[in-house]
């Protein structure tokens, strides 16, 4: 049976047309909604980890780790679903530690989120 497709709901094309459901995992998936559900009003997604940990009800910041490397190496319509900026800073003893990631979300996913792509997250330049 051929499903159908709602113009109505940007959820559609992308999930059952284009197959976004059949790349990626549940897993995936709970991940990808956590973190648009941290973009700021500023476009930006930069959770910490603990906070990414605590959302998804995972023990250890290790498995997060894990899953975002995962997803990381996922494609859709050959952009990366996410790209993370990892970056490290100063403490005030002079120790570089990491500071929280901030990650860059395929178009396709903000689009069905709604969220404008005018945000920071993953804008494609007209030269592309």
């Amino acid at each position: 049976m051929k499903q159908q497709i709602n113009k109505d709901n940007p959820w559609s094309e992308p999930i059952i047309k284009d197959g976004l459901l059949v790349e990626i995992s549940p897993v995936d998936w709970q991940l990808l909604t956590a973190l648009v559900a941290n973009i700021d009003e500023q476009g930006e997604c930069k959770p910490s980890l603990e906070d990414l940990c605590a959302v998804l009800g995972l023990a250890d910041i290790a498995s997060v780790s894990k899953r975002i490397r995962k997803l990381e190496k996922k494609t859709f319509e050959s952009l990366p679903l996410i790209t993370v900026n990892r970056s490290k800073k100063q403490n005030d003893k002079g120790v570089w530690v990491f500071t929280n990631n901030q990650y860059q979300l395929h178009p396709t996913i903000l689009a069905i989120f709604r969220i404008p792509l005018t945000r920071k997250s993953h804008l494609v330049s007209e030269d592309d």
